[in-house]
């Protein structure tokens, strides 16, 4: 039996439903998705699309809108319509979440180029002086076929950035820009720190981020791949409580250019590994007992 104010909760509200632009755009709305800001329409509607309310008072229709000229990688933002009406809109596809990329089976190198995704749409951010801020694992989806279908924004296999409301817009580059106040965050600061530089705080947040899908990618496997286990180590860093730029750990460009170099080495490794199996199993079966 259904709880009236659990359907009440997940309601979608009258203002959503009667909107002219999404009605003009063919949107109806079924569900919440996390009340009282982000809804979607039925499951089974072709495209699927979600609608998020935004906050005038922050900066994320400004930083949507930026991002949506040239929707191509290095770009990674959500591809998205911001409907600047009272409150401002942003209409979006609904596509999943990172944990339904399957690691479990995985070789090495699709978790290698998860994570260059990832710090590239991130490298692309910084070069255009924007922090997210919020960097976690509940705000990188992932693109695949059926999406790509049905909306020729979307690449399938990309990973998409969302959830700019604790975002900034900065006037200095990385490597520039001194400590500011952090905004509440799903990844907890280290130390309880209150300040921190907004691009080296997204690569700690990365950190975190690439941690927990390591961890996937290593359940039921003999260990974790040290050179991996190291790189995530490097981006933590030591933190040593920096109210001016921060150097405890690399720019998300260093860190890119790293992952490259890494990527290079695990393919090799993994094509070292094939070809040594395809001689043994060659040999194995030439000659006699």
């Amino acid at each position: 039996m259904s709880d009236p104010a659990v359907e009440n909760f997940l309601r979608v509200p009258d203002f959503l439903q009667s909107h002219s632009e999404l009605r003009r755009r063919g949107v109806t709305l079924a569900t919440a998705i996390k009340p009282p800001v982000v809804y979607e329409t039925a499951l089974d509607e072709i495209p699927p699309m979600v609608v998020k309310v935004l906050n005038p008072d922050n900066e994320e229709a400004g930083v949507l809108e930026k991002f949506q000229t040239d929707l191509r990688s290095p770009n990674h933002v959500i591809p998205g319509e911001v409907i600047r009406s009272t409150p401002p809109l942003l209409l979006m596809p609904c596509i999943l979440e990172l944990k339904n990329i399957d690691l479990y089976k995985a070789p090495l190198t699709v978790l290698v180029n998860l994570f260059l995704q990832i710090l590239e749409g991130v490298d692309h951010l910084h070069s255009q002086r924007v922090a997210h801020l919020d960097l976690c694992t509940g705000n990188i989806t992932a693109a695949f076929d059926e999406h790509a279908v049905h909306d020729r924004r979307i690449e399938a296999g990309k990973i998409y950035l969302i959830d700019f409301q604790t975002s900034r817009q900065l006037k200095l580059r990385p490597g520039e820009q001194p400590a500011v106040l952090l905004p509440k965050t799903q990844v907890p600061p280290p130390g309880g720190m209150k300040h921190f530089d907004p691009y080296s705080w997204n690569v700690y947040c990365l950190g975190n981020v690439f941690q927990r899908r390591l961890k996937l990618y290593s359940f039921g496997r003999p260990g974790e791949p040290w050179i991996i286990r190291r790189y995530i180590q490097w981006l933590t860093g030591t933190e040593r409580g920096c109210v001016a730029v921060c150097h405890c750990r690399p720019t998300a460009r260093r860190a890119l250019n790293m992952l490259i170099v890494i990527r290079w080495v695990v393919r090799t490794y993994e094509t070292l590994w094939r070809l040594s199996s395809l001689i043994i199993s060659v040999m194995g079966c030439d000659v006699a007992p």
